[in-house]
């Protein structure tokens, strides 16, 4: 498990930021520089189920920052990726209602802001291993 401070996690943005944002990940706001702010709103945009799920796997914010096991991505990935592919199939009863997932305008976003969210972690601090 590692934990990254918030203002490291965005120094560590800033080293990285043309590989951050061909990964999909974009600042929020034209007239900021990217920033953790903008990766952490890649992970808080969902429900609490969801939110629930991903600190089972070892990502979450705490008074430390940001929190994760890179050895659980791929877990975390596979259930993102299922929750994409029942949108896609037109089908809300098995993921997205375990996981309470939205039904509004940004139904198409919630796998695929964690799977953004993994991306960048993974530019920022290697591959999982394991």
């Amino acid at each position: 498990m590692t934990a990254v401070t918030i203002e490291q996690l965005s120094k560590d943005m800033q080293a990285a930021i043309q590989n951050l944002e061909e990964s999909g990940l974009v600042p929020r706001s034209r007239d900021q520089p990217l920033n953790a702010n903008d990766l952490l709103f890649y992970l808080t945009g969902t429900s609490m189920p969801m939110a629930d799920f991903l600190h089972q796997h070892g990502l979450f914010l705490d008074n430390r920052g940001l929190n994760f096991d890179l050895t659980q991505f791929d877990a975390i990935k596979q259930t993102a990726n299922k929750v994409i592919a029942e949108r896609q199939a037109g089908y809300l009863d098995g993921t997205w209602k375990k996981f309470d997932l939205s039904t509004d305008e940004d139904i198409d976003t919630n796998g695929g802001y964690i799977l953004t969210a993994i991306a960048a972690l993974e530019i920022l601090y290697g591959q999982p291993t394991g």
